[in-house]
């Protein structure tokens, strides 16, 4: 193991683009962010908006290595064997306290972002951390005009996974989200199914739902009218152990009332909703940062 496993290169982008063409260099990052995250555990380095932004990178780099074939037992081994050379070296080594250093340099610019999208294989999570957007993290469906996501409550870190659909006649009787069931199958759900090109949800025999229970009503920035539905924090949970490789089934049953009599089934990509969920939860940029940043587009229901 280099002693050279702390360097600052790339450590400079807090969050990276969400694609890289260099695997190496993502490799190389993401080992970095692992130990320098070890070092935080051990000496306390960081303040909680440093320690969530580093994460997120870190989930982000991670989502990354996986899209590129890495299996996650090496993930877990190269890991492991930097955390360990990082708790080594203590806390006063100059290449933690270089580093530590830099990530706060880092930070500084890094809060005034207040925008950011996290790209999975097919599609975007975008993330904003403006309390003024009620998505923190948002996937729209363009298709059915469906978006799904983390809605903020009265509080900037009171984040519940949701799910809007256009008011356009009567509420689905119901609204689900099917999972790959961790107690039938442990690995991920990486096939397809009948022909598809693109990665498929897990089959039902081996998924289980997450039923939304509170339902609202609402308008967006034009007057039109939506429906919102909420589901637990169990469901977040549950999403967030998901491989970043794997898709969901998003399944909106019909009002016995309405024309349409099929359900609408939305596959949706799982990618790195998990470092989208982090981003968002960095507390919210002081009014000067704000003023010093672009203006986010994250917009939407």
């Amino acid at each position: 193991m280099s002693g050279r496993v702390l360097t600052v290169a790339a450590l400079i982008a807090l969050a990276a683009p969400a694609a890289w063409a260099d695997t190496a260099g993502v490799e190389r990052t993401f080992l970095e962010r692992s130990a320098i995250a070890q070092a935080d555990v051990s000496c306390n380095l960081f303040s909680e908006g440093e320690r969530l932004a580093l994460k997120s990178g870190l989930y982000q780099s991670e989502g990354e290595l996986l899209r590129a074939n890495y299996s996650r037992a090496k993930l877990t081994r190269l890991s492991n064997e930097v955390r360990a050379h990082a708790k080594a070296l203590g806390c006063d080594h100059p290449s933690v306290l270089e580093v530590a250093a830099t990530i706060r340099s880092s930070y500084r610019q890094f809060a005034k972002t207040i925008y950011l999208e996290y790209a999975s294989a097919n599609s975007t999570w975008g993330a904003s951390r403006s309390e003024h957007d009620k998505w923190a993290v948002m996937h729209i469906d363009k298709a059915s005009g469906a978006i799904v996501g983390l809605r903020r409550g009265d509080e900037f870190s009171d984040l519940k996974l949701a799910v809007s659909v256009p008011a356009d006649g009567r509420p689905p009787s119901a609204v689900q989200l099917f999972m790959r069931n961790a107690d039938k199958m442990s690995d991920p759900w990486l096939g397809q199914l009948f022909g598809a090109t693109q990665l498929a949800p897990a089959p039902r025999s081996i998924s289980r739902p997450e039923w939304a229970g509170d339902m609202e009503q609402d308008t967006d920035s034009t007057g039109r009218p939506y429906y919102v539905f909420f589901f637990s924090p169990a469901a977040i949970e549950r999403l967030e152990k998901m491989d970043p490789r794997e898709s969901v089934s998003l399944e909106l049953t019909p009002s016995p009332m309405s024309k349409a009599k099929e359900p609408t089934k939305i596959p949706i990509e799982v990618g790195d909703f998990r470092a989208a969920h982090v981003f968002a939860l960095i507390p919210k940029p002081a009014v000067s940062a704000l003023a010093a940043a672009e203006p986010a587009a994250a917009g939407g229901h």
